[in-house]
């Protein structure tokens, strides 16, 4: 009677076993080398695809960058056009507005009563205060032309 037999089949099949383990090892080393290098390659295709297109991040920055400065510049023009007036300023623009075609149709008609009266009305009115110079120098002016016109 034998009794390795048994033994030896068992060993047998456990070197089988242990030889497809090397052999599938070896294929999954092999594998797994192949991929890597097929990674490598393609993150280096890549980089050089990103250095030939320019890169994104280049172009973003630039269209960023010369949105800014646009948009800087339009509200520079828009600031410089709608900027507030000087108070000093829009009140002599207001009194100009009401008054000047008046004052001026009354001195043409050689009527200087009626131009100083409209002057002496605007000289009391609160909002002229900061204006109340230029107002007095147009009185003088019409109390001028009064006398070289008599």
């Amino acid at each position: 009677m034998e009794t390795n037999p048994p033994k030896d089949d068992a060993l047998d099949k456990f070197n089988r076993r242990i030889a497809a383990l090397e052999h599938a090892l070896g294929e999954a080393t092999t594998q797994n080398q192949t991929l890597r290098t097929e990674n490598h390659d393609l993150h280096r295709d890549y980089a050089t695809l990103r250095l030939h297109k320019g890169g994104f991040g280049f172009k973003s920055l630039l269209f960023t960058g010369m949105m800014g400065t646009l948009v800087g510049l339009m509200l520079a023009a828009a600031y410089l056009f709608f900027r507030p007036k000087d108070a000093h300023v829009a009140a002599f623009e207001h009194f100009q507005y009401e008054h000047q075609f008046n004052i001026e149709l009354a001195i043409s008609q050689g009527n200087f009563d009626q131009a100083e009266h409209l002057l002496k009305e605007s000289l009391e009115k609160p909002e002229n205060q900061s204006i109340k110079p230029e107002i007095e120098f147009s009185r003088k002016i019409v109390g001028a032309a009064r006398r070289r016109c008599k």
